[in-house]
């Protein structure tokens, strides 16, 4: 079996398990330059050290990946990050071949990919956030109530942009304060809302109604839209507005929105299990790994909060 064959039958795969299209498609775009390296081979073939000198490759590199092949080189090398993502997709790639008994052993069962070391926190600050909710706050404009209450939802769920940008009407109850949301996989889960997004988004939809007869909680407004729905794209273009006209610098785009509810809910007590069923994940290792991240800073602030040491101290 050629080693293209074997990158479709495993997108295949995951697209018949049910998982996100961006994961079979990020399967497909990185495992591609795997075949740019080794060519397309018999994967019977393909040895450790093959994969080795594939890793040593993308480290050496000193080019970014670009999403088009026509588009220009980019100088700068990969980040341990990506380096770590591409490796990871070939050692799906090579387990599942082996699961399925199409290789009867794994080339890349002792390919080593050393975790990065952590990075910073990408999350929005709570300043910028604050600054963003005065913004488009106290206003009867529809685009503004929109805004307003697409804020208060990203930060009040930690949703991932698709989940946002999908939300029907049906999926509200908001004299339950809930909210059902369908992400990634098609899996879907209910979150609770605080007053103030329930309010916001009530304030929302006595606009929105007239609109259109369309299902999506999140319209684009204006007219030259080519979509009705906001999608991702577009939530992306509001966020940028948004920034720009408050004169943020810090992050803001839909996963600093979803890295700040993270931490936030660590930082005020709350436990990881629960958060990690809040944003979507089947093991709190993931949620560990990517959110709970924290300066040295912050991690000076836990430890006094949270050191048996303090109320021993407090109580003599």
């Amino acid at each position: 079996m050629k080693l293209t064959q074997a990158i479709t039958l495993l997108c295949d795969a995951t697209a018949a398990e049910g998982r996100s299209p961006r994961t079979f498609d990020g399967y497909r775009s990185m495992l591609a330059y795997l075949v740019d390296h080794l060519g397309d081979r018999e994967i019977e073939t393909i040895t450790l050290a093959d994969l080795r000198g594939y890793a040593a490759a993308l480290r050496a590199r000193s080019e970014r990946f670009t999403a088009h092949s026509s588009a220009p080189p980019r100088p700068g090398g990969l980040s341990p990050f990506t380096v770590a993502s591409y490796l990871r997709a070939v050692k799906r790639l090579f387990a599942w071949l082996t699961e399925e008994e199409i290789l009867p052993a794994n080339p890349a069962a002792r390919l080593k990919n050393p975790t990065p070391k952590r990075r910073a926190p990408k999350a929005a600050s709570m300043d910028d956030l604050r600054t963003l909710l005065a913004a488009t706050a106290g206003s009867s404009d529809p685009v503004t109530l929109r805004d307003h209450a697409l804020l208060l939802f990203l930060i009040d769920t930690g949703c991932r942009a698709g989940g946002v940008c999908g939300l029907t009407l049906d999926d509200l109850d908001l004299d339950a304060r809930t909210a059902r949301v369908t992400e990634k996989g098609e899996r879907t889960r209910a979150l609770p809302l605080s007053p103030a997004t329930v309010d916001a988004i009530r304030a929302w939809l006595a606009v929105r109604q007239p609109v259109a007869p369309v299902p999506w909680v999140w319209l684009n407004l204006g007219r030259r839209v080519k979509r009705v729905q906001l999608d991702e794209d577009g939530l992306g273009e509001v966020l940028r507005r948004l920034k720009k006209a408050a004169g943020i610098t810090g992050r803001v785009n839909p996963h600093s929105f979803r890295h700040a509810f993270a931490r936030e809910w660590l930082r005020n007590g709350g436990d990881l299990a629960t958060l990690s069923a809040m944003l979507g994940h089947a093991d709190p290792a993931v949620t560990a790994r990517f959110y709970a991240v924290f300066t040295d800073f912050e991690l000076g602030e836990f430890h006094e909060r949270f050191s048996p040491l303090t109320k021993l101290v407090e109580t003599d």
